[in-house]
Formats: C-alpha cells, sequence, structure tokens
C-alpha cells in the first residue's frame, strides 16, 4: 500500500482504528490486574498536521466541533485524548502507541516494535521513553516480537497489530501469528487493522482470515466500515488508479470483551454518517461478523 503516515495521519481509518483501541483498552483496564501492551508496527508515535491536503481534514477534523462532540459520547475517551487548542483547531495528531500511553496505567508495561530505524528513533523521543518505565521500542520484526513476548507474572496481553501491508505476505504472516499466539498464550486480546480494498493481494482476504481462525476456534469479532466513494483521497496530481481503491476500513477482535464491542457498535453508525462525504449523499455501510 505505501502508506505514507504523515499524509494519511488523522484520517477516517484512523479515526475508525484509534478510537477502537481507546474504548478497548478503557474496558480492558476496568479490572485491577495489569495489562501488557504490544503494538506490532508502532510507527512514529506522534504525526503533525502539517500537509495542506493531508486526509485529516476528511477524518478527525470532522469531530472536533462542539456539535460532533454532542453527536459522539460514546467516543469522548478517545476524542478527550486529542490535543485540540483553544481555537478548536488539531496542530498534532497521536498514533495508537501516544494513545495506549496515555490510557494505560502505572501497572501496565507497552512493548512497541518498529522496524524502520529512523521511525523508531521519533517513537522514541515522542513517547520520552527514557522518562517512561513502562515502556520499551524495539527495531525488529513486530509479529516475531509479539510471539517471543512473556508477560509478567499474570498480566494480560493485548496485542494491536497495525501494519502497512507493503508486503506480499502479510496476510499470511497476520494469520499465522494470531492462531500460534492463541495456541501459545490462550485469552490474549487481539485487535487488528485491515484495508477494505478491491482486488489482489486484498480481495477474499478479510474472509479467509476469520475462517481460518474460527476453525482455530478462537473467539472473535470483525467490523468493516465502508463510505461510499471510497476511503482516501488520492495525493494531488497522483495518477488515478484502475483497481484497488481502498474503500472501506476494518478490525478484527480476538477475545475482546464484549462491552467494548457494544460500544464500539453503538458509536459506528453516527461516526459513519459523520465521516462520510456530502458529495457522495453521506453513504456508509456497516458490516460485522463473529464467531466462536
Amino acid at each position: 500500500m505505501n502508506y505514507d503516515h504523515f499524509f494519511h495521519a488523522g484520517n477516517p481509518a484512523d479515526v475508525v482504528k484509534h478510537a477502537a483501541l481507546v474504548l478497548l483498552l478503557r474496558e480492558l483496564t476496568r479490572k485491577d490486574g495489569p495489562i501488557h501492551y504490544v503494538e506490532t508496527h508502532a510507527g512514529a508515535g506522534w504525526y503533525a498536521l502539517s500537509e495542506p491536503e493531508g486526509e485529516w481534514r476528511q477524518g478527525v477534523a470532522k469531530l472536533l466541533s462542539r456539535s460532533a462532540r454532542r453527536r459522539l459520547p460514546e467516543l469522548s475517551p478517545y476524542l478527550d485524548l486529542l490535543p485540540v487548542t483553544e481555537k478548536g483547531t488539531l496542530e498534532r495528531y497521536p498514533g495508537s502507541p501516544a494513545l495506549a500511553q496515555a490510557v494505560l496505567r502505572e501497572q501496565d508495561t507497552l512493548q512497541l516494535y518498529e522496524l524502520h530505524p529512523e521511525d523508531r528513533a521519533t517513537l522514541d523521543r515522542a513517547l520520552n521513553v527514557r522518562g517512561d518505565r513502562r515502556v520499551e521500542t524495539f527495531c525488529a520484526d513486530g509479529y516475531r516480537g509479539l510471539l517471543g513476548t512473556k508477560p509478567k507474572g499474570d498480566a494480560r496481553l493485548v496485542a494491536h497489530i497495525d501494519p502497512p501491508f507493503e508486503q506480499v505476505d502479510e496476510w499470511d504472516a497476520i494469520d499465522e501469528t494470531v492462531r500460534r499466539l492463541a495456541v501459545k498464550r490462550p485469552g490474549s486480546t487481539v485487535m487488528l487493522w485491515y484495508p477494505v480494498k478491491s482486488g489482489p493481494p486484498h480481495e477474499g482476504r478479510p474472509e479467509a482470515l476469520r475462517a481460518s481462525l474460527e476453525r482455530a476456534r478462537t473467539k472473535g469479532a470483525a467490523v468493516e466500515l465502508v463510505l461510499r466513494g471510497g476511503l482516501l483521497t488520492p495525493r494531488p496530481g497522483a495518477q488515478p488508479k484502475v483497481r484497488g481503491v481502498m474503500t472501506g476500513t476494518g478490525l478484527l477482535f480476538v477475545d475482546a470483551p464484549h462491552r467494548a464491542l457494544a460500544r464500539l457498535a453503538a458509536a459506528l453508525p453516527e461516526l459513519g454518517r459523520s465521516l462520510a462525504r456530502p458529495e457522495d449523499g453521506l453513504g456508509f455501510e456497516l458490516r460485522w461478523w463473529s464467531w466462536g
């Protein structure tokens, strides 16, 4: 996909993904036991919203007004974490590691993997890793790191898998990792983000992954939000794609708390209306699946 986080930061896919992550972590932290949070593709942590054509204008910018917040009370845990200025604007956007760092407690730990050295160095600075003993970062393969992680004591493992889908075998790596994790550390909670996109290598892969995880006797759910006219706007001057347009955003959960999924389900219809474009008739579609 050649996903450029700084151009796409705060877009509709980020909004759905990050709102869901915050709701999930808020629910998990209702219990006293510690959490060991692992992220396989951490990115740079924070993103400056400086590009004039950045897709945050089609995403998080639509949620900053008071009227938008009133329409989305279920998402206040996420919206409250955004550093909105006194003028009601947003100059930088938190990635999932920054959101997790803000939500998780003193007894929790964060293990963050980022394969690109420059992004890993930026991540360390953005999260002030030296000043937060809960956080460890690694310039290493996140799938291997997740399978090799060893939570201390009775800590619950929570994994966020958010790949850029730049590798042709990405879907196979996800399938193998989640199935092996379910065997190695049963009861672990997994949240996966994936693009809803036509054409290879994505077409049919979400369905195949759900079927594989059902055969592996996991308990899970998945949701897709599809916007009429497509989810992402091409860069100015970019050549239009003949196929493979990203039409929506998908999330897959394994062993997620029912209350977190229920809160997400309550928020998504209004969130879909808020993110849909007037020129496309404000059209959107929600699709849900569950198994186990």
